[in-house]
């Protein structure tokens, strides 16, 4: 398995390398940490900088970025074998999914957010991008009460709640899961949303309506079937829900956010029927307003938006 960890100094980029140590990834995952130093002199300074005062400013972005990436490669080598430094010019986004394709990645980490100078990159904006276009899984960390340190992760299992609708983002979820060799005292549950239409009292009729029974029974039996592949896999701990809402994305934030989530996995994309909730929509709003971290998860087969 191979990781692109976006660094930039943040807290939010700090929880993203925490939240990789907590996670059990596969022993013989391999790591690369990337910086990516955006081009600002253009927008920022004008096109008549001084050449001796642009030489400065790039020795000292490059060193202090060089600091940076070393500190958190060190970080990141207490749980990983394998951990390589990238120092990259250019436009974050664009950058991290090159790299993330290149490196044929499996997942892309990074912060929601980055700092709040001229040199920050991991801004909503450009984790979206990230998230839209990377052609791997992106984990989109926040600096929450989730991210712990060893000494409190090895008190506190990791909860995944996993946001399922049938779709082949749900299955590459649970495959996913089912590779991490993941401790007897992880729990996941495995969540399955049903969208109501409340215009003019319509979830009245749609729930009274066999076909919504039918859709019902058939998304319970197939958390049931996720839930026996993750027991296959050693994941003791999994509970199974279904729940109805007419936001869907509401009710997973919710639902996350009282079970006390350390990570929502959703796919980039779902269903396309009338009662699919895995849109883009959906998944950008967890990523803005998950109080833990989320994982976008897309299979390599996935083609990217």
């Amino acid at each position: 398995m191979k990781i692109i960890s976006a660094v930039d100094g943040s807290p939010h980029a700090s929880a993203a390398a925490t939240l990789l140590n907590r996670i059990p990834f596969p022993g013989d995952t391999d790591v690369v940490a990337v910086h990516v130093l955006e081009d600002v002199y253009e927008s920022a300074y004008g096109k008549h900088l001084g050449t001796l005062v642009r030489a400065t400013l790039d020795k000292d972005r490059r060193g202090a970025a060089k600091t940076l990436l070393q500190n958190e490669s060190a970080k990141l080598s207490e749980t990983f074998a394998s951990v390589r430094e990238e120092l990259v010019v250019g436009h974050a986004a664009r950058e991290i999914t090159a790299l993330a394709a290149s490196e044929d990645a499996d997942l892309v980490a990074l912060g929601a957010r980055g700092m709040n100078a001229l040199e920050r990159f991991l801004l909503g904006s450009t984790s979206e991008k990230i998230v839209r276009h990377a052609p791997c899984s992106v984990l989109i960390a926040r600096d929450s009460s989730h991210a712990k340190t060893p000494s409190e992760s090895d008190q506190q299992p990791l909860r995944f709640l996993v946001a399922c609708d049938g779709s082949s983002a749900t299955n590459e979820s649970i495959e996913t899961l089912a590779q991490l060799p993941l401790s007897e005292s992880a729990e996941v549950m495995l969540l399955s949303v049903h969208s109501l239409v409340t215009t003019f009292r319509a979830d009245i009729l749609q729930k009274m309506s066999a076909e919504w029974r039918r859709e019902a029974e058939l998304a319970r039996a197939a958390l049931d079937v996720a839930a026996t592949q993750l027991d296959a896999a050693g994941i003791r701990n999994v509970s199974t829900r279904v729940e109805e809402a007419s936001d869907v994305a509401s009710e997973i934030l919710q639902v996350a956010g009282h079970w006390n989530a350390d990570i929502v996995m959703a796919g980039s994309n779902g269903k396309g029927a009338v009662d699919r909730f895995l849109l883009g929509s959906v998944s950008r709003r967890l990523i803005r307003h998950a109080d833990g971290s989320v994982w976008i998860v897309r299979g390599k087969d996935d083609p990217a938006t």
